[in-house]
C-alpha cells in the first residue's frame, strides 16, 4: 500500500516564502514533523549567529539528517544557505523529497542513505556547517547513545562544524548542549563557532 500524502508544510521565511512542501505520511496514517515554533526557533539561534559574524550562510552548509519531507533543508535554502545536505533512508520519502528538490533548483545534494551511518565523510566543501538532527522519537527508547556517538564524531571528525541542532522529545543532559523545551518537543544546541 502506497503512503498516503499529508497536507503539506510551509516554508516561513525568505525567498521561497509561502511555498508548500508534501508532508508524507506513513501507511499507518502518522507523520512526523518539526513543529514551525521549533523551526522559527533554530534559525533565529542561526540568524542571530549570523549577526554576530559567528557564521556565514552564504558559506555554509546545513546537514538535514533523518531528513524525511526535507522542510527543515528547504528551509535553510529559503533563508540563505549556500547549500542543503540531506540524508534520508525511507524510500517513499527520499523519492518524495528528491521530486521535491528538483523542481526547487537550489543547490542540494541528496543521499538516500542511513544517517546513523553515513553522518561523516560526507562531500560538503562549504566552510562552515549546521547539522540537524530530528530521528523519529521512537530511536530515543534505544538509540540514545549511538545518537550520541554520531554527535561526537561529528564534533571530533568533521572541520567547520557551526553548530549541532537536536530536535528530541525530552531535553538532552549532554555535554555543552542547552535545551529550550516547547510542549513535547525540545530543541537542544551546541554552539561549536
Amino acid at each position: 500500500m502506497k503512503p498516503k500524502k499529508g497536507k503539506g508544510l510551509r516554508i516561513q521565511t525568505g525567498e521561497l516564502k509561502g511555498r508548500v512542501i508534501p508532508s508524507p505520511v506513513t501507511p499507518e496514517g502518522k507523520s512526523n514533523f518539526t513543529p514551525a515554533i521549533i523551526k522559527k526557533s533554530l534559525f533565529d539561534i542561526l540568524e542571530s549567529l549570523q549577526l554576530q559574524g559567528r557564521l556565514n550562510l552564504q558559506d555554509s552548509a546545513f546537514i538535514d539528517m533523518f531528513a524525511g519531507s526535507g522542510q527543515m533543508g528547504i528551509e535553510s535554502l529559503s533563508r540563505g544557505f549556500a547549500r542543503a545536505v540531506f540524508l534520508e533512508l525511507a524510500w517513499d520519502r527520499y523519492e518524495s523529497l528528491k521530486g521535491v528538490l528538483e523542481k526547487l533548483g537550489k543547490p542540494h545534494l541528496i543521499m538516500r542513505k542511513d544517517a546513523l551511518r553515513f553522518h561523516s565523510g560526507l562531500d560538503i566543501p562549504e566552510t562552515s556547517k549546521v547539522y540537524f538532527m530530528d530521528p523519529p522519537y521512537s530511536f530515543w527508547e534505544k538509540k540514545t547513545q549511538k545518537l550520541r556517538t554520531v554527535v561526537d564524531e561529528i564534533i571530533q571528525n568533521e572541520p567547520g562544524t557551526a553548530a549541532i541542532i537536536i530536535q528530541s522529545p525530552t531535553p538532552l543532559d549532554w555535554e555543552d548542549f542547552t535545551s529550550r523545551s516547547f510542549g513535547r518537543n525540545t530543541l537542544n544546541v551546541r554552539i561549536l563557532v
